[in-house]
């Protein structure tokens, strides 16, 4: 699966982690548009429905899950054993920065329906995007190794020792 983002000879391509993106932003606002109609009613604050229009959840969806695209992109762009590391900093400052609105509302005098609701925005955008993006990460190339003519003796052999 990581062959859409990475070529043949191991670059990887930019446009790919656009596009990967840009689906992933589409696959997050989906679920965050459900979340913000259903769980304040769900809190037992049908009134806060209109808090979290079309504006609030593309802002708390679409710059976490290209931030994390953008990451995993320059993480990734030369190949280095710490690539996993300089990827997994910047999806945590984004979380954490994008964290930082819905608990200022929350200090600011807001209501715990909002953290709440607001705090869920900014970790399913989260949540689809890093493992998502990590699924796509160039692993160990490992080519199988030819089973020997005589697998079935030598099994027999293992079973009774």
């Amino acid at each position: 699966m990581n062959r859409i983002v990475f070529s043949q000879e191991g670059e990887i391509r930019p446009a790919a982690v656009v596009g990967v993106g840009l689906v992933l932003s589409a696959v997050a606002f989906a679920i965050n548009t459900l979340i913000a109609n259903a769980a304040p009613p769900a809190l037992g604050a049908p009134g806060e429905v209109s808090q979290f229009g079309f504006a609030k959840v593309v802002l708390a969806t679409v710059p976490a899950v290209l931030g994390n695209a953008l990451g995993f992109y320059m993480s990734y762009r030369s190949h280095h054993p710490r690539a996993l590391v300089k990827f997994f900093a910047p999806a945590a400052g984004f979380y954490v920065a994008f964290m930082a609105i819905p608990l200022w509302g929350l200090i600011s005098g807001g209501t715990l329906t909002a953290f709440a609701v607001g705090s869920a925005l900014n970790t399913v955008a989260v949540a689809v995007a890093v493992p998502a993006l990590l699924a796509l990460r160039p692993g160990p190339e490992f080519a199988p190794e030819p089973v020997p003519d005589h697998a079935g003796e030598l099994l027999a052999e293992t079973a009774v020792k």
